[in-house]
């Protein structure tokens, strides 16, 4: 009988190759047929995340619009690589930028 130890479970820090800030920022989120204004959760060089009231679906396709105040600073194309269940009603969706656009 060999005794083998559980696998590691590596923490969200060992995971990402780029620190995150939590500072809240403004976002335009559109997708085909849908436009949401919200704040993200976090967020780095190659990506956000938010917390949704709609599941959106994993390798969809969307825009990003990030602003400071009333002005535009930098818009992406994106793509949805985490889409969880919080509960019912709430979803933390994570988009992975794909390319920047001229603002």
């Amino acid at each position: 009988m060999s005794l083998s130890t559980p696998p590691m479970k590596m923490s969200d820090a060992d995971r990402r190759s780029e620190s995150r800030d939590t500072t809240p920022l403004k976002v335009t989120l559109y997708t085909a047929g849908a436009t949401r204004e919200l704040l993200t959760k976090d967020r780095s060089f190659s990506g956000i995340s938010f917390i949704a009231t709609e599941p959106m679906a994993l390798g969809q396709d969307c825009q990003v619009v990030l602003e400071n105040g009333d002005q535009t600073f930098a818009r992406f194309t994106a793509r949805v690589v985490r889409s969880v269940s919080i509960d019912e009603r709430t979803f933390e969706i994570a988009v992975q930028f794909r390319r920047q656009i001229a603002a």
